[in-house]
């Protein structure tokens, strides 16, 4: 009698970690494909030179009017309000950004889709702070 209960008691054990586990992988998963509707999101970033390039998912099957989904981009890029990537400029501030913009991140993976929108945003220059400014304000001859 004794050890059928520790038998039973091991099998509850197994069961309550097998399905912890279970649990726990599909928080993880579905935290990682987490899209919202209609909302945009950046999942390819890459800087070259002073340019960066973008690939963009419109999270939508078409764009009914571009120049308001392209201004609501340029706001997001500049906010960095994207959800998957958040952009660094404490090494460079590209000047040129250039967006190609898809329906879903399913149909990138396709090989022969073409973006739905694809635009190039020219950055106005903000000098705010520059370290050569630093440099010339301290080592001044």
């Amino acid at each position: 009698m004794e050890k059928n209960r520790k038998i039973r008691r091991k099998w509850k054990m197994v069961v309550a970690i097998v399905f912890v586990l279970a649990v726990m992988i599909g928080i993880g998963l579905e935290g990682e494909e987490r899209s919202v509707e209609g909302e945009p999101d950046v999942i390819s970033s890459m800087i070259v030179n002073n340019e960066q390039y973008l690939t963009v998912v419109a999270n939508r099957n078409e764009i009914e009017k571009e120049k308001e989904f392209k201004k609501l981009l340029i706001r997001m890029y500049e906010e960095d309000s994207f959800h998957s990537v958040k952009f660094s400029t404490d090494i460079s501030d590209p000047e040129t950004v250039y967006m190609k913009v898809y329906p879903f991140r399913e149909t990138i993976k396709e090989k022969e889709t073409d973006p739905i929108l694809e635009f190039k945003y020219n950055r106005p220059f903000i000098k705010e702070f520059m370290v050569s400014d630093l440099y010339n304000d301290i080592f001044r001859c």
